[in-house]
């Protein structure tokens, strides 16, 4: 009998754990269903972003066919991780939908900055006020009605535009077929040249040998993967006499960075994108440092 009372109040326990676990889901469901979408635009439609602030410069950024692109204030490779969240933007939901009435209630009277999406023959502005005090999501305006999204488009829309350029030195799309660091100090004896062919690592005309594997590890940590610290535009003074080096892509254009610094950071300036990228000294030794074996004569 007392097994059996044990068995029927586990069997109880069990169902009232269902239960609950049931209601729960159903009133996540129901929570669920309750957000509003904002708009029924697709992220693919538009090829321009425009973001206006009351007090600093505009921050443009065009699509073209290598992927997205600053243009205001900067013409440079933008970060497309932060171009995405903001493009996301156009497919947030909102807890509520509110006629457009007393804007300066949510301040959007006076906006702290503007969103437009264009194309063509389309323009889509969503303009942003103020934080609700509870939530801390943000009210915005759009096609006459007011919402309630997360704050975070905002904040990734106000970062300065030095943080939404790429921070890739050299682009994923540019591919190096040659490494020619013949001109820094530790190499102008060797004349060290690296070729790229076929996934294969090559030296040219030197008394030396490169692992692949070990040359693979190299790209790999120095050059493909790692981003910069930072990424600032940079107006170089010729005169100083900069080292340099060059690295040839395998459609035939050619890369010259200078090197401005080596401490207490290494700062490469790329020349023809007029920005100065920087990184951690033991990264930037090892970046200008390939695994060359110097081979007895």
């Amino acid at each position: 009998m007392n097994k059996r009372w044990i068995l029927n109040a586990a069997l109880f326990l069990a169902v009232i754990a269902l239960a609950i676990f049931t209601l729960s889901n159903n009133e996540v469901d129901t929570i669920e269903s309750k957000r509003i979408t904002v708009s029924d635009l697709k992220l693919s439609t538009f090829n321009e972003i425009n973001i206006y602030f009351p007090s600093r410069a505009t921050t443009s950024f065009i699509l073209v066919d290598y992927g997205w692109k600053m243009n205001k204030p900067y013409n440079a490779r933008a970060d497309e991780l932060y171009v995405y969240r903001i493009l996301a933007l156009l497919a947030t939901t909102s807890s509520v939908k509110l006629e457009a009435e007393n804007l300066d209630k949510f301040g959007l009277d006076n906006p702290a900055l503007r969103v437009v999406f264009s194309n063509n023959s389309l323009k889509e502005e969503f303009i942003f006020g103020t934080y609700n005090p509870v939530t801390e999501d943000q009210y915005i305006l759009y096609r006459g009605n007011i919402f309630l999204v997360s704050g975070g488009f905002s904040e990734t829309a106000s970062f300065v535009a030095e943080e939404l350029i790429d921070k890739k030195a050299v682009a994923s799309y540019e591919k190096v077929k040659q490494y020619d660091l013949s001109r820094l100090e530790q190499w102008q004896e060797s004349r060290l040249k690296i070729n790229y062919l076929n996934n294969s690592w090559s030296l040219v005309g030197s008394k030396a040998e490169i692992k692949q594997d070990e040359a693979d590890e190299w790209f790999g940590m120095t050059w493909s993967n790692p981003e910069s610290i930072t990424v600032e535009p940079y107006k170089m003074d010729p005169r100083i006499g900069y080292k340099s080096f060059d690295m040839v892509l395998e459609d035939g254009k050619k890369i010259t960075f200078y090197r401005i610094q080596e401490h207490p950071q290494l700062k490469l300036y790329r020349n023809d994108e007029k920005l100065l990228y920087s990184y951690p000294s033991d990264l930037g030794f090892t970046m200008l440092n390939p695994p060359i074996t110097t081979l007895a004569d």
